[in-house]
Formats: C-alpha cells, structure tokens, sequence
C-alpha cells in the first residue's frame, strides 16, 4: 500500500542515522484498548500515551504485495502480569481490532517527525485478532498474539445448501428451494 510521508519524515529517512519506534495499539473487548510502544520511554501519539514499560517484547515481520491477499503478524507480549493475561486471553478477544504503526525520533528532543500530529506515525498493519496462545518458560512467559489482515472475514457463511431453510436464512421471503427437496427425473437436456 502506497503511504504518504511528510516532507520532514522524508528528509529524515535520507539522513544517516535514523531512531525508529513501533506503536500498537490492541482493541480489549469491554475495556480500554492496551497502547503499547517499545521504545525505551512512553510515547504521546494523537492524544494518547503509548506505555513503554516492557510488556510488549516484539512483532514479526511483514511482507506487502500488490496481490489482494491474507496476512498475518505475531505479537509477543510479556506474560508475567496477570491482568493482562486475564484481558488479552479469553475467547472474547478474537476479532478485535489491532494497529501496528511506525514512527520516527527526532535524535535531538526525542518528538515524532512529521508535519502535522495526524501524519507522525505509519500504519503499517491493521488487522483483527485471530488467535493466542501463552508460551512458559524456566523463567519467562509470553503471549503470542496471531494478527490477521483486515480482509478476513469472519462473519462468512463457508456453505449453502440447496433448501428452503438454508435460502431464507439470508432472504426470507425467497421462496426459491421450495420443491428443492423433490427428484425430477425427466429434466432434457437440449432440443429434441
């Protein structure tokens, strides 16, 4: 997807050294979405804090291509603290909203490059949750989070029966399979 970056988000890209920060942002279902930033301070993004304080451990790389396609991204959050393990791992969480952004530092007062505050961070992925799962280790525990592209769809019916029952779940006045239960034997096929 072609992105629009600011004039000064451009001139920062061509310089030498470049500080870049990700900014997620997790739909909880009944509760207040979860912010999270990696860098090593909290970040303020369009009226909202982005927390730095070491839950959010990584995402995995992503590919675009010009193809109408599904993809997927994995993010892995610490599962040391139970009320986040309480909130992000239920049934309830499939299906919710997640954004990836990117953003960059200025190296000298640490703000967000960009013109204006709309343009300071790059979605780079906008998905729905699909599935999670809690890894334990000797001395550490995760949550990888599976992210799906917004082109799922969930809510699709994957078949149609040929009977009334299954037409007028989607149209219900269609009387269309009514006689489709009974055989007919002496359907002709091209002229006699």
């Amino acid at each position: 997807m072609p992105r629009q970056l600011s004039a000064n988000q451009n001139t920062y890209l061509a310089g030498n050294s470049l500080i870049g920060v990700t900014l997620i942002e997790i739909g909880v279902n009944g509760g207040t979405n979860k912010y999270y930033t990696d860098a090593p301070f909290d970040i303020a993004y369009n009226s909202t804090t982005y927390e730095a304080q070491g839950n959010f451990l990584g995402v995995s790389e992503t590919s675009e291509t010009a193809n109408l396609q599904i993809t997927s991204i994995n993010l892995v959050i610490s599962a040391l603290d139970i009320t986040i393990v309480r909130q992000l791992c239920n049934s309830n969480q499939i299906n919710q909203n997640v954004i990836v952004r990117k953003a960059f530092l200025d190296p000298t007062d640490y703000s967000l490059i960009g013109d204006s505050a709309g343009d300071r961070a790059i979605v780079i992925f906008k998905g729905k949750i699909t599935s999670y799962r809690i890894e334990n280790a000797t001395q550490s525990a995760t949550i990888n989070i599976e992210v799906t592209s917004q082109f799922a769809n969930f809510n699709r019916t994957t078949g149609r029966r040929t009977n009334q029952g299954s037409l007028q779940k989607e149209h219900p006045t269609d009387f269309g399979f009514q006689y489709a239960h009974e055989p007919i034997n002496d359907i002709k096929w091209g002229k006699k």
